[in-house]
């Protein structure tokens, strides 16, 4: 499982942001569009609900703007919700 777009929904991201053409950003420029930790947006690729990196040499990788700025408009669900009310004894009172 991989994180795509379509060509429809990459012009769409384009349109919408008035954006020409792609390209690729490094990682300074991606944590200021995502403002995920490198960490995180790793554990997210590796589960195919983050852009993939694209190589760009043997110590040098970047992310294509359009599809991280399509990500941000469709974040991926997220299981793993701090929910205070399922906690163990805030039912009894006890919390």
């Amino acid at each position: 499982m991989t994180y795509s777009i379509t060509p429809e929904q990459h012009k769409a991201i384009r349109d919408k942001y008035g954006i020409q053409y792609d390209r690729l950003v490094r990682e300074n420029e991606r944590y200021k569009i995502t403002s995920i930790a490198r960490s995180t947006a790793w554990q997210l690729e590796k589960e195919g609900k983050y852009p993939l990196r694209k190589s760009l040499g043997a110590n040098s990788c970047g992310w294509s703007l359009v599809e991280l700025l399509h990500w941000i408009d469709n974040p991926p669900a997220v299981a793993k919700i701090n929910q205070p009310t399922k906690r163990r004894g805030f039912a009894n009172g006890s919390y």
